[in-house]
């Protein structure tokens, strides 16, 4: 991204696993970032991440955010803050606060802001529900948690103020990204660290499918919507998956055989979830069209760079098992 050193791009959840991902790319670029994190935000990713400035306060505060704004003078805005994704989260009026009046926040105070570039919403594909398998951008949403419909309200919230008030904002349903700074109770890192000790954890049907994205084939596709931002259709939305979907059959040897494990997966170890599905793959052909964007990282590739990650980093690792977002059990 080539926007000037003195205007900052902001990310917002920045002490979550995509937003640290962000924010430490964006730096490492020479870009200036302001990462924002709540006031209670878990802040073990950003320990190590140098050159961005780091703040705290409640985005569901208009008055707060309307004040930053004002002040930082933002080029852009990456919106990763959201609660309600993990099993824990189950608070429906923090679900609706954070994910959907915090992010009008956010629209309503870069309105009319002179210079300012894009604003992009970090979507989910839980917005389509059980309309899972290869839905397009305007495939009907059928949600299944509170945590979907609420993503469902803030895409709808971009649409509003980019064809309304003409913000140049966007979003990106994003498939299942796994890589460094992951909070350890999700799968990936879970299934990585057990299988380093020969083992497993418990699973779930071995029929259960994801698409599976590394996260820095997701920051690349943050950077294409801002690039782009002057030639897209306002309100813009992009599905960032690879198409492939992976069961998890089909993860588990994958990971036997990158890390030789013997012992047996023992699936249908742990109940199913409200949110598992058979056939959770995307349709990225939008984005392919039109930010030229594609998933390049495989999986076998995504996996050994996650575990080159954690051996490289063996103390922000264990700080990051002490303070996973749901308690694993060892």
């Amino acid at each position: 991204m080539s926007e000037a050193r003195g205007r900052p791009t902001v990310v917002t959840g920045y002490s979550g696993f995509v937003g640290a991902n962000l924010a430490a790319s964006l730096a490492a670029r020479g870009a200036r970032v302001i990462g924002i994190q709540s006031p209670s935000g878990i802040d073990w990713r950003t320990q190590g991440i140098g050159g961005v400035e780091n703040v705290r306060f409640d985005l569901t505060d208009e008055g707060a955010v309307r004040a930053f704004v004002k002040d930082a003078q933002p080029v852009a805005i990456y919106n990763c803050a959201a609660y309600g994704a993990y099993s824990v989260q189950t608070d429906a009026r923090r679900i609706f606060d954070v994910n959907v009046q915090a992010v009008r926040h956010l629209l309503e105070s870069v309105r009319g802001l002179a210079g300012f570039r894009a604003f992009v919403q970090a979507g989910s594909s839980s917005e389509y529900g059980f309309n899972c398998s290869t839905p397009a951008e305007d495939a009907p949403t059928w949600p299944d948690s509170d945590y979907a419909v609420s993503k469902i309200a803030a895409t709808s919230l971009v649409r509003l103020y980019a064809r309304k008030h003409g913000v140049p904002a966007f979003s990106l349903r994003l498939y299942s990204l796994y890589g460094p700074y992951e909070d350890f109770s999700r799968l990936v890192p879970t299934l990585l660290l057990r299988a380093r000790e020969g083992g497993w954890p418990p699973l779930v049907t071995p029929t259960i499918s994801r698409d599976f994205v590394y996260v820095d084939d997701a920051v690349r596709a943050f950077d294409a919507v801002v690039d782009r931002a002057p030639t897209l259709e306002p309100g813009a939305i992009f599905n960032i998956g690879t198409g492939v979907r992976t069961t998890l059959g089909e993860l588990t040897t994958v990971v036997r055989e990158l890390f030789k494990v013997k012992a047996e997966p023992k699936f249908q170890s742990m109940p199913e979830r409200s949110w598992d599905h058979s056939g959770w793959y995307a349709d990225a052909r939008r984005a392919a069209a039109e930010l030229g964007w594609r998933a390049t990282t495989s999986l076998v590739e995504g996996l050994a760079a996650t575990s080159r990650w954690v051996d490289a980093n063996p103390a922000l690792v264990a700080e990051g098992r002490a303070n996973t977002v749901v308690e694993v059990r060892r």
